[in-house]
């Protein structure tokens, strides 16, 4: 049997935020077995821990309902936290992805984890993707592809008005991230703060990883951070740190802190980190 831990990642408390199984022991699991299992749930990813293959502490497989991911922000910090509190790694430890190996940190009830690195991809039509998502694209930073480890596409809204009315069409996302290469897009506005020091608001929706609107979304978070570095949000040495507020509308109101470093002022390692709250544990029986 392997252990399952079941936590709710960048909340406030029980049931908010967004959850994550965890499978400890996942060792001998197949692909299929996963991804059969993140389906039965329904919930955004489910993390398998595996032992390693390089030089990590553990090896981390993470699937969506549909299909599985190199990487996402919300399962290494929940996995991260599951970890430490199993006594399987101490305050610091770098786990194995299929983006490579990664650091994490565990102090108490936070976890943090270290994504990245950042990369920009390729403008896009915001009026378009504005007219998928039913909301109308502010001008500025432009509609744009980027990656802290997922391709997720970063769409700014005039103001959390505009972000509370989005209606989005989950088929027409779907088409147009499988023509332009992403997979969720992030509707954003930013609400405060200046000299590096930001406060946001995000929905996300990628009903083409079967989530048509994820509650957090740490590697859209991460990548939304470049995304505002980039585009003259960051402090004069090319750094940011960033609240996220994510999971209003689903009623899962959670908050995470984003901190992007720079190298000759261009992003280049992004931090994402938030409270663990635990759930429930059990076990799940062999075939």
């Amino acid at each position: 049997m392997s252990r399952l831990a079941w936590v709710d990642v960048f909340a406030s408390g029980p049931m908010t935020g967004n959850p994550l199984a965890v499978v400890l022991d996942a060792e001998g699991w197949t692909a299929s077995r996963m991804q059969g299992l993140a389906a039965e749930l329904g919930i955004s990813e489910t993390a398998f821990v595996l032992p390693p293959e390089s030089d990590g502490d553990h090896r981390v497989r993470i699937f969506t309902p549909r299909r599985e991911l190199p990487v996402a922000g919300h399962p290494m910090v929940g996995t991260a936290w599951v970890l430490r509190a199993a006594g399987r790694i101490e305050e610091t430890a770098r786990l194995e992805t299929g983006a490579g190996i990664l650091a994490v940190r565990v102090q108490g009830s936070v976890a943090t984890a270290e994504l990245g690195p950042p990369e920009a991809g390729p403008i896009v039509d915001g009026e378009e993707a504005g007219g998928a998502t039913g909301v109308t694209p502010a001008a500025d930073p432009p509609t744009q592809v980027w990656s802290a480890g997922v391709p997720q596409l970063m769409l700014p809204v005039a103001d959390i008005d505009a972000l509370t009315a989005a209606r989005p069409d989950a088929d027409a996302i779907a088409a147009l991230g499988e023509r332009d290469g992403w997979l969720g897009v992030s509707l954003y506005c930013v609400t405060g703060g200046e000299d590096g020091r930001l406060s946001v608001r995000v929905r996300h929706f990628a009903p083409q990883l079967g989530v048509l609107e994820d509650p957090v979304t740490g590697s859209a978070a991460a990548a939304l951070g470049a995304c505002l570095a980039a585009a003259g949000r960051a402090d004069p040495n090319g750094n940011l740190e960033m609240v996220v507020g994510q999971g209003i509308e689903p009623g899962r109101g959670g908050e995470m802190a984003v901190r992007v470093r720079a190298r000759r002022r261009a992003p280049a390692l992004i931090q994402i980190g938030g409270r663990v709250v635990p759930l429930f544990e059990g076990r799940i029986l062999d075939p």
